[in-house]
């Protein structure tokens, strides 16, 4: 289990993901609302990213909140944890038309971030 910190965290970087070719899609919403519903504080990661989509936040910006959030709380993140996270942005990512070489990259990217945290 994880702390609210890391749960918004988690909302933040699926926003990002989701809105890295310019559009939070419909099938992505409801693939997040779906995936992040049985997560730890799943309200707030839910509203996390939300919020971030109505306040029309940059990829840039909720990536590295995501990233501080996570860092700062980094005692709560094992393996599994992390693997679990991967996994949900696999999943939000081929929501909508696949996974395109652009959500490919930041999911690696995110991962190696993950490791070194």
């Amino acid at each position: 289990m994880y702390s609210p910190d890391v749960a918004l965290g988690l909302g933040s970087v699926v926003y990002a993901l989701a809105k890295l070719d310019g559009d939070f899609h419909r099938k992505e919403a409801q693939t997040v609302r779906y995936l992040l519903a049985d997560e730890p504080y799943s309200d707030l990661a839910i509203c996390a990213c939300f919020l971030r989509d109505n306040a029309g936040e940059t990829v840039g910006e909720a990536r590295a909140f995501s990233l501080r959030r996570m860092s700062d709380k980094r005692i709560e993140l094992n393996a599994q944890t992390k693997k679990r996270f991967i996994a949900i942005l696999l999943r939000v990512a081929r929501a909508h038309e696949g996974i395109s070489r652009e959500e490919r990259s930041f999911i690696r990217q995110f991962w190696r971030e993950l490791q070194r945290i």
